[in-house]
């Protein structure tokens, strides 16, 4: 103030003639009060920066070629710039060209508004040779270059009113002073030359020659450690009275860790560097409903999308999941199939009006039609972030805007040019990665979240740093862009020396703060990090934590034994019976009260996959294998053409040209030929009848008292004999051999096998395990039959022991968590049991 003071009185100007351009915009109103504080009855200067000088000038409207840092126009503008030289098939690169047209004509643009408008064409052709040259023999990086610099150029700036009649020296003002920042502001320092001797640059405060200050050091073990630190540290100056607390964003991400902290106590923090679009719940919305047009959709996608659209009936879409979820359709395509009946009204018009190519503006026109209709777009509305995103994409009928931007150089106008859902998607990405979400200001916010060079004569009353690391505060930040050292030197870009400067004197500026905290991690990503240089040149101790700590005794839980006689279920499967033998705690959870894991719709094929596929292509084989005729020939080519349609049939194919059941197709021929060498041995018998297929697939109910057991037979065989038929209950196995092997070792142990038996009335059966690998050895063939033996006696005991378990649940029985080993490791009521908690 007392430079400006001093200004005035040389220059003999009035104090309401005077413009004073600050660094950057959050300084304004604090330099009024500062001013108002000296001189509480004098007029005051005018405190701006030129973006808001110019824009109380005069109105902006950037022409449809301008570089107008708006994420849609840019992107589209820079795309529109490099169609005659990058062809359209070659969607990736000419999106990554885009990407860097963008960013390094943006970087240009503050250096060409420092021009005179009448001026930049010289100026750019005058530096063509120094910008193009380096890279004359790299095509892509001196296009890049060639153009960027072109384009920043020809562009006109919201600031170049600054360079007109309106604000001539002695028009709006008779005095300019300019307080630089870190980093000069090379608009500000060419409008001083232009002022002449009406203009004056104001040096910056000295910085404090020795701490004057309070400083805290707090390292911490990994980011969520030091985003509870960093919080408790906020919280100790609030509680203590210090505010405003400057929270220096060095970390974005680890700075929201902060933020969430802090919200969860109830304290307002304005965050003044805001984030991506990209980041938002409003761009998840909007990216969640392309994803669900998309013909090669997930059902995940589409669930997903479904459960955040208010339109749909909630129960209803819930209802979709678990039947798609137990049908095991991970494909939508395949719930369109399958399951059309139970999709919810509107859906299908919704996703199939999204799927063919249109022009832009029709495009937009379009997703925000489908966002209403899903009842999204009221959200959007209601929503801060929602409301920056639908003018950041120009959502709705504002899409025509962006109209005029494509095909700008062409001679002729074309027709407008038709995007495909993927060109579509990838350009809604790049213009939500690009633009920035500013969360609305709170003036009574006690946190302020700003960089550590805006802490500038800013008036806090602490400080709290976190990020203080190697990687998110090193000494010497690299430059972003392609541009090499000679050609910032060239552009009058700041290089890496001029980088270093601005943040070793902003850095400096924390020693004359009263109240300091930072806060480092000794882990990043999983390797050992160090905290930063400047931190380590202060040699200081760690400071005791600041997190309040609260004292618990340790009450680990007893073992749970809970009874439910009303809930003994009335069915029983093979395999709900095997969960009470093995634990009966598993048991009451997921049989008596009915919990469990939702199904994943994993759109990888696994085991599962392959065994529920070779499941169908055996039933449909042997069902159709009498009219077909049998033959060894024959019945390998009905069983290759039905492995093919199976596998089509139930999407198996349907990725990356079949590519994840490649290694199943692979082993496939083994399997076939295995299984129909086992099946010439099994139907190949010398005395008696040879057995005959039955059914396949079938499902069975037995009663069992009050009870009922009920499961499905992968294969029924029948064989005639002198005393009468005899039926063979056969299950398919995929699994290894061993383990196969084990399950017959012991009769008696073996529940699967006789549970089966259970469920047929047969007074003589035959049960066994059908192993069917691609693996030979010297033991055993590729197909092998595991016969039970006893497995009459098998049944009886088994039946026994269901009757009296059921009877003994029925009465009150406990049910406690006995579950070991194996039958632990992927339980879904491990949770539940807290086994891993007891004591």
């Amino acid at each position: 103030m007392a430079q400006i003071e001093h200004f005035l009185t040389v220059r003999n100007c009035h104090p309401a003639r005077l413009t004073v351009l600050v660094p950057y915009a959050q300084l304004m109103e604090p330099a009024r009060r500062a001013w108002a504080l000296r001189h509480p009855s004098a007029m005051s200067p005018r405190f701006e920066t030129t973006r808001n000088w110019a824009s109380g000038l005069q109105p902006f409207d950037p022409a449809p070629t301008d570089l107008s840092m708006d994420a849609a126009r840019d992107t589209l503008m820079a795309s529109s710039m490099l169609e005659r030289w990058v062809p359209r098939d070659e969607a990736a690169l000419r999106r990554e060209l885009t990407e860097r047209l963008v960013e390094a004509a943006r970087q240009l643009a503050p250096v060409a508004a420092a021009q005179p408008p009448a001026e930049r064409a010289q100026w750019a052709q005058g530096l063509e040779e120094e910008v193009v040259g380096p890279w004359v023999n790299l095509r892509w990086e001196a296009l890049i270059a060639r153009l960027a610099l072109t384009w920043a150029a020809a562009s006109s700036y919201p600031t170049d009113v600054l360079w007109g009649e309106l604000a001539a020296p002695g028009e709006v003002a008779d005095g300019l002073l300019v307080l630089q920042g870190y980093q000069p502001d090379l608009l500000a320092q060419a409008l001083t030359r232009r002022w002449g001797d009406a203009a004056c640059t104001l040096e910056l405060p000295p910085e404090p020659e020795q701490d004057t200050g309070s400083w805290g050091f707090h390292p911490s073990s990994d980011a969520e450690d030091e985003a509870q630190r960093a919080a408790a540290c906020v919280l100790a100056h609030l509680a203590a009275g210090r505010v405003p607390v400057a929270l220096v964003a060095n970390d974005r991400l680890l700075t929201r860790r902060i933020a969430a902290w802090l919200h969860g106590v109830g304290v307002a923090v304005r965050d003044e560097t805001g984030w991506k679009l990209s980041t938002t719940q409003a761009a998840a919305r909007v990216v969640g409903l392309l994803r669900a047009v998309d013909p090669r959709a997930s059902t995940d996608d589409v669930i997903d999308w479904l459960k955040h659209s208010p339109a749909y009936d909630a129960a209803a879409v819930s209802a979709l999941e678990a039947q798609a979820r137990r049908a095991g359709l991970s494909r939508w395509r395949q719930v369109q199939a399958g399951l059309a009946d139970h999709i919810p009204e509107g859906v299908a018009a919704v996703l199939s009006d999204l799927g063919a190519s249109r022009p832009l503006p029709a495009w937009l026109k379009d997703v925000g039609a489908a966002l209403g209709a899903c009842g999204q777009w009221a959200e959007l509305e209601a929503d801060a972030a929602g409301r920056q995103l639908v003018q950041a994409l120009r959502l709705g009928e504002a899409g025509i805007e962006l109209a005029s931007l494509e095909g700008w150089s062409d001679a002729e106008r074309r027709p407008a040019r038709r995007w495909s859902l993927s060109m579509f998607t990838a350009w809604v990405r790049d213009v939500l990665e690009g633009s920035g979400f500013q969360p609305p200001v709170s003036a009574q916010a006690d946190v302020v979240v700003l960089p550590l060079a805006q802490l500038l004569c800013r008036e806090v009353g602490a400080v709290v740093v976190p990020g203080c690391d190697e990687v998110h505060l090193s000494p010497n930040p690299e430059p972003s862009g392609q541009w090499t050292p000679a050609q910032r030197q060239a552009l009058g870009l700041p290089d890496r020396d001029a980088l270093a400067q601005a943040l070793r004197r902003a850095w400096a500026w924390l020693q004359g703060e009263p109240m300091v905290d930072l806060l480092w991690r000794t882990s990043h990503r999983g390797e050992a990090a160090s905290a930063s240089p400047w931190v380590l040149a202060l040699q200081a101790q760690a400071s005791p934590d600041p997190r309040v700590a609260r004292g618990l005794t340790a009450a680990p839980p007893s073992a749970e034994a809970p009874d439910a006689p009303t809930l003994v279920p009335h069915t029983l499967s093979a395999s709900a019976y095997q969960d009470l033998r093995t634990c009966p705690y598993k048991f009451f959870a997921l049989r008596m009260l009915q919990l469990g894991e939702a199904d994943e719709l994993d759109a990888e094929v696994d085991q599962r996959d392959l065994g529920n596929w070779l499941h169908e292509v055996l039933r449909q084989f042997h069902e159709g294998r009498a009219d077909a005729g049998a033959s060894p020939e024959r019945d390998r080519e009905r069983l290759d053409a039905l492995a093919q349609d199976t596998a089509r049939q139930r999407g198996l194919l349907a990725q990356a040209d079949g590519a994840p059941f490649l290694p199943f197709l692979a082993v496939w021929p083994g399997l076939r030929d295995g299984y129909l060498d086992w099946l010439r041995r099994h139907e190949a018998v010398e005395d008696g009848a040879a057995p005959v297929f039955e059914a396949a697939e079938v499902s069975k109910q037995e009663p069992l008292g009050p009870w009922k057991l009920r499961g499905q037979l992968d294969r029924i065989d029948r064989q005639d004999g002198p005393d009468g038929p005899i039926r063979i209950v056969m299950d398919y196995k995929t699994e290894s051999r061993q383990t196969t092997r084990d399950r017959v070792a012991n009769p008696l142990e073996d529940t699967q096998l006789a549970f089966y038996a259970a469920l047929l009335p047969d007074e003589r059966l035959r049960a066994g395990y059908l192993s069917i690998t691609d693996q030979r050895n010297d033991r055993d063939p590729a197909t092998h039959f595991f016969e039970l033996p006893d497995v009459m006696e098998a049944r009886e005991r088994l039946l026994d022991a269901i009757r009296h378990d059921l009877e003994r649940l029925a009465a009150g029985a406990k049910l406690p968590a006995l579950g070991e080993g194996r039958s632990c490791e992927h339980c879904a009521a491990r949770g539940l049991c807290r086994k891993d908690f007891r004591a």
